[in-house]
């Protein structure tokens, strides 16, 4: 009766194309081999079948000090100031970063996620729309941190939008504002649901009028498509999902004759590089985009240090509001 052969490392060397010894140094020392040697490597082992005993990554000591950071949309300014936290932070303790831009699709997400895991010792994920049963699959793997989304029994970073939400209605009102218009980001954003509540229990209990866009583009074609729907009569206060939808929404507004802010108040969220230079400059809810990378960083470089213990945390991080020249008193009527 024939036995049925165990892969070694030798065949793994073989279908890689390497030595026996760069494959042992990959699985025990992975930062001593280049990212693209050792994912050569990974790929031979997977098409064998081949597996050490123990491998867990919570379960050895394999250190690559390289974190890694999916971006959804590299063109929104808010992941360009986590990203940005992320990286001081892990420089600073002699970390590298690795960026992965997934374009907002869920599938090439999973697909990077599974290319990478044998590269880093953790990852950050901003806004991802990763399935929760794909979060697990992956944090038995290695460390995970969310951004910006909240998944019960793993660790996010979130700032306190209902806060946040409850500063900006304190502030429209003070202004003579009572009718409020959102312009809503994509629908199944986990950011964007929580926004839009926190609107409506702060305007509630205010007692304030409120009113959502939805179906709107991203970005500032978002905010282009809402300015061609808004009328004076809708409200007199804008809060726009993101400041990229807001400026859009300004700039539009203001073309086809509208003032900002004599005619209409907008308010952004992210308190983006981006609303220094809009005209007018976009007032902004700030939800701590750097704050928020850099407490990424430590989370997953404690977890990597620190594998024996397995806690799952969630950090809620405070925002500020900025004020600048794109609200005003409400108009009179």
């Amino acid at each position: 009766m024939s036995r049925e052969k165990n892969v070694t490392i030798y065949d793994v060397a073989e279908r890689a194309g390497v030595s026996a010894s760069t494959v042992s140094r990959v699985f025990s020392s992975p930062a001593r081999v280049s990212a693209k040697t050792t994912a050569k490597v990974y790929q031979a082992a997977r098409e064998l079948g081949f597996q050490r005993e123990g491998s867990s990554y919570w379960e050895h000591d394999k250190r690559t000090k390289k974190l890694a950071i999916v971006v959804s949309n590299m063109s929104n300014p808010v992941y360009s100031d986590i990203l940005s936290g992320f990286r001081q932070t892990a420089v600073e303790h002699d970390y590298s970063v690795i960026v992965i831009n997934s374009e907002k699709d869920p599938d090439d997400e999973h697909q990077a996620v599974e290319e990478i895991i044998p590269l880093v010792d953790g990852i950050a994920f901003p806004g991802s729309r990763l399935t929760p049963q794909s979060i697990k699959q992956f944090e038995k793997q290695l460390p995970l941190v969310l951004l910006n989304r909240f998944v019960t029994g793993h660790t996010c970073i979130i700032s306190d939008i209902v806060k946040g939400m409850e500063i900006a209605c304190d502030y429209l009102q003070e202004l003579g504002h009572n009718e409020v218009l959102y312009l809503a980001g994509q629908e199944d954003s986990w950011a964007n649901v929580t926004r839009w509540r926190a609107l409506q229990k702060a305007t509630r209990e205010r007692g304030m009028k409120l009113r959502q866009f939805q179906d709107l583009a991203s970005g500032i074609q978002g905010g282009i498509d809402a300015a061609n729907r808004w009328k004076p009569d809708i409200a007199t206060a804008v809060i726009a999902f993101n400041d990229l939808m807001g400026i859009g929404f300004m700039r539009w507004v203001q073309r086809l004759g509208y003032r900002v802010p004599d005619d209409v108040s907008v308010i952004g969220i992210d308190n983006s590089v981006a609303c220094e230079v809009s005209a007018p400059e976009l007032t902004s809810l700030d939800s701590g985009g750097s704050v928020i990378g850099s407490k990424a960083a430590r989370s997953l470089i404690w977890q990597a240090e620190n594998r024996s213990v397995r806690e799952r945390k969630s950090f809620v991080i405070p925002v500020e509001f900025t004020v600048r020249r794109s609200t005003g008193p409400a108009p009179t009527q």
